[in-house]
């Protein structure tokens, strides 16, 4: 990576949550800049290409990444090198006066697509690319917990750019908690606390994030061999939601598994369920209730198990039918305390009830 000058360029203080680090405004030519390798953004789609190219990233070309980027729906690249070329890059990524991105990663490949898409049609490079907004920060000055701070301050405060994919989240805050408690030797508690603060986000969904990572790694390192594992990635990083559903509904609230073994055995009917990524039985995280609850209906269980997860959507409705029988159930019982309090029925009233005492009498006699 080339060094950055700063020299010339007025520093400015720029907080990063309360944390002053000096910054250096100016602007770069695309091919002075290096994307950061273990971004969390994407951190899966190299490691994907990695294990088809059979080479290490470093030996893989930028326009070779840059198109496997392109191609992964989740990065939208297409739209925004669109608007870059309409508008240019309109907030200046963060690099290291090593070259290093610290926050852009997207842009940067976005700006690379636009480019290559340039240069494939014998077209001028957009100049748009020639003076790329920039905040230089000096290595030197940072730290790895400056670093995530950054990253906190950049893809994590609403209203400041589109929020980072949820398990990048994830990753990110678990990062920054194990940094925290690495580097000031502080408990549990007084580490959720500084994320919270750092990221702006509820403790709740700090620990969600966090124990929705275990899960899903759990999943990942069940892969048989590295292919398989780095396929599990993808799944994770498309459907990080399902992890998140399952953990809230099997693992957690009224509805948790006490019997670890009952729990492992859920676990693994998910596993399975979702371990075919686009080709997967479960198709929507709202099937992932119905099936937690499945465990605890001997028929719908029986069901899954034998049809090996085929019939997910036949259990599915064969749960959410009894759920909708448990609340007529309840109304009822609101109904008839009703009936037991009030002294006096309107005329209106006492017809409706002599129609329910029918159709109650003929489904007693069916």
């Amino acid at each position: 990576m080339t060094t950055i000058s700063t020299k010339g360029i007025p520093p400015q203080n720029k907080l990063f949550h309360n944390e002053p680090i000096t910054v250096y405004p100016t602007s770069l030519p695309l091919d002075k800049i290096h994307f950061w390798p273990k971004n969390n953004r994407t951190l899966f789609t190299f490691q994907r290409l990695c294990r088809e190219r059979r080479k290490e990233l470093d030996q893989i070309s930028i326009e070779d990444i840059t198109r496997f980027v392109a191609e992964q729906d989740i990065h939208k690249l297409e739209d925004l090198a669109k608007s870059i070329g309409r508008n240019g890059v309109q907030v200046p990524l963060i690099i290291r006066n090593d070259g290093l991105l610290l926050d852009g990663n997207r842009r940067y490949f976005a700006c690379q697509w636009l480019a290559m898409q340039s240069r494939d049609r014998k077209r001028p490079i957009p100049t748009a690319l020639l003076e790329i907004p920039a905040l230089i920060i000096h290595k030197e000055d940072l730290t790895p917990t400056l670093e995530l701070k950054i990253l906190a301050e950049a893809n994590f405060i609403k209203d400041l750019k589109v929020a980072w994919p949820l398990d990048a989240q994830a990753r990110t805050v678990d990062d920054y908690y194990k940094q925290i408690r690495k580097d000031k030797k502080v408990d549990r508690e007084t580490a959720l606390d500084e994320v919270r603060n750092t990221f702006g986000i509820s403790r709740q969904r700090v620990v969600d994030l966090m124990d929705s990572l275990e899960l899903s790694k759990l999943f990942i390192g069940e892969g048989v061999d590295d292919d398989d594992r780095i396929k599990r990635r993808g799944i994770v990083e498309e459907k990080f939601v399902y992890f998140w559903e399952f953990k809230n509904k099997a693992m957690k609230g009224g509805g948790a598994f006490d019997d670890p073994a009952e729990l492992a055995e859920v676990r693994d009917m998910f596993f399975q369920l979702i371990g075919k990524g686009r080709d997967a039985i479960i198709k929507n995280v709202k099937q992932v209730e119905p099936m937690i609850q499945a465990k605890r209906d001997k028929t719908a269980w029986s069901m899954l198990i034998e049809s090996k997860g085929k019939k997910l959507s036949v259990v599915v409705n064969m749960i959410n039918e009894k759920k909708e029988v448990r609340k007529a159930e309840d109304n009822i019982r609101i109904f008839h305390a009703w009936l037991n309090d009030v002294d006096d029925l309107t005329p209106k009233a006492k017809s409706y009830l002599r129609e329910v005492a029918k159709l109650a009498a003929e489904k007693v006699r069916g």
